[in-house]
């Protein structure tokens, strides 16, 4: 069984940091957000890495390269709290 703990408002911060620095806005940032958890729901966990890549795949390099690190944060998070 998974146990799901809230993060610290410094931990969101730093997940977030890469799209923040990228020039991304919050409305955004809440939007691709959503849609990964959306994916994640839909597909029952079993999305790859490059789904995830399409969610900013219309978006300039620099935007990809800070989503990909945000995932990076993400899951080295999920890795720590374990």
């Amino acid at each position: 069984m998974s146990l799901v703990r809230s993060l610290s408002p410094q931990q969101h911060e730093w997940v977030i940091r890469p799209l923040l620095d990228a020039g991304v806005g919050l409305d955004h940032i809440r939007d691709l957000l959503f849609r990964l958890g959306f994916e994640a729901i839909v597909s029952e966990g079993r999305g790859t890495a490059a789904q995830v890549s399409t969610l900013v795949s219309d978006q300039p390099g620099h935007v990809q390269a800070a989503w990909t690190e945000v995932i990076d944060r993400m899951i080295s998070l999920d890795r720590s709290n374990a």
